[in-house]
């Protein structure tokens, strides 16, 4: 085994990606509490397309920092870090007709903007960086472009059309990415286009040189040969791990905040600790199986899918942290069918994201049989039927589905 070899495994999230990641704390609470107030399924959805903005830019960023590992360029992901910062503040007045008093909120309008162009000049600047380098980031093609089109015309359509545009872009960012990993000649097609753009960069050195009047005369660097990336698959699993962490922190953060001005009765007592234990067992799930909530095996996931899979897991924990949210309020109630669909439909998007990972994975059949599609049938059923049931003993029921998934580990030798 090479010195290279042992300091790529043993290479962990620097010091720099650890602080960048603190912008997503802030956009994960915005878009967890804006979710929570959501009346409509276009407010939800709203919620989810800004989601998808605020984990595109994290995910491009941490794409290109595992690529670039110490040629990382500090200021580039500190002014990306400035960007979802924006894009964070800016989440509670983005498309003021779908907020829940139909768009009375001040700065009406303007909040779209600054978040628009905050999300197209981060993965602009993602971009730039990984092309610098001359690496060719073959397994998530989005780190290298970004579909800006239908994000800026948004700006200057009506609103529903907007709405589309925004839909239209993201469903073209992950096809991008998806037949762009899978397709060899995407990979020689965006080597040209990053060959055209440092050509054009040296055309762009070479006449301000010429402006200078002479005074330097070295001839410029030539731009760096162009190669395939390679992906870090330990580092990488790790930053996408902690990602996991930080939107379990943002669900932890929304049962401390439901309980500091109600009257601690037995059912809020229950209630919220029934709801911690959901996330501990959700937790011990990440630290056990990683992102992907399957038991591990010789057949891991490719890197795009293990992305895509990573974008649906968190996404469903955003979700089940605005349920949890509106959960323990109404402990001794009957809860809403929007909470109570937060909760189990994100558990319920969570199994099913680690049933896919457990057919790529080939897990043994038994673990489907008794573990993964109950999970999966209950969080559906109590989803859709649970109206009977009073909150606390959903999140009962909440709580002993992920246990059950976990305990495969522990009854079953793997």
């Amino acid at each position: 085994m090479t010195e290279q070899t042992v300091a790529a495994e043993e290479r962990h999230a620097s010091w720099l990606e650890l602080f960048f990641d603190l912008t997503v704390v802030a956009a994960a609470a915005q878009i967890s509490h804006r979710l929570h107030g959501a009346e409509t399924i276009g407010q939800v959805a709203a919620c989810a397309a800004m989601f998808y903005a605020v984990w595109s830019v994290w995910t491009a960023t941490s794409v290109y920092a595992n690529v670039a590992g110490e040629r990382t360029r500090q200021r580039a992901v500190l002014r990306t870090m400035l960007g979802i910062g924006v894009m964070a503040a800016s989440v509670p007045g983005v498309f003021p007709e779908l907020l829940p008093d139909h768009g009375e909120a001040e700065h009406a309008g303007s909040r779209t903007i600054a978040f628009t162009v905050a999300f197209v000049l981060c993965r602009g600047l993602a971009a730039r960086s990984a092309s610098k380098d001359g690496k060719v980031i073959g397994f998530w093609p989005a780190t290298q472009g970004v579909m800006s089109a239908p994000w800026i015309v948004a700006l200057f359509v009506q609103e529903e059309t907007a709405h589309w545009l925004w839909f239209g872009g993201i469903v073209a960012d992950l096809l991008f990415s998806v037949m762009g990993a899978r397709n060899p000649k995407a990979m020689e097609q965006r080597a040209k286009s990053i060959r055209h753009e440092q050509e054009t960069e040296q055309r762009r050195a070479r006449f301000f040189e010429r402006l200078s009047f002479g005074r330097h005369d070295d001839v410029p660097a030539k731009p760096p040969l162009i190669t395939v990336a390679r992906v870090e698959r330990g580092h990488l699993d790790e930053r996408l791990g902690l990602f996991v962490i930080i939107v379990l922190g943002e669900a932890l953060a929304q049962v401390v905040a439901a309980n500091t001005e109600l009257d601690w009765n037995w059912q809020v007592g229950l209630t919220s600790f029934a709801a911690f234990w959901l996330l501990v067992q959700l937790w011990q799930l990440t630290t056990l199986y990683g992102f992907t909530p399957a038991p591990r095996s010789t057949t891991p996931l490719e890197p795009w899918a293990a992305l895509l899979a990573h974008l649906g897991v968190t996404g469903a924990i955003v979700a089940l942290a605005a349920g949890l949210g509106g959960l323990i309020p109404e402990a001794g109630e009957h809860l809403q069918t929007k909470e109570r669909w937060y909760v189990f439909g994100g558990l319920a998007l969570y199994f099913a994201i680690s049933g896919v990972a457990g057919v790529i994975g080939k897990v043994r059949l038994r673990w489907f049989l008794g573990w993964q599609i109950p999970c999966l049938l209950v969080s559906v059923l109590v989803a859709a039927l649970g109206r009977p049931l009073s909150a606390w003993s959903l999140a009962i029921v909440a709580a002993v589905v992920p246990s059950w998934f976990y305990s495969y580990n522990r009854l079953v030798k793997t």
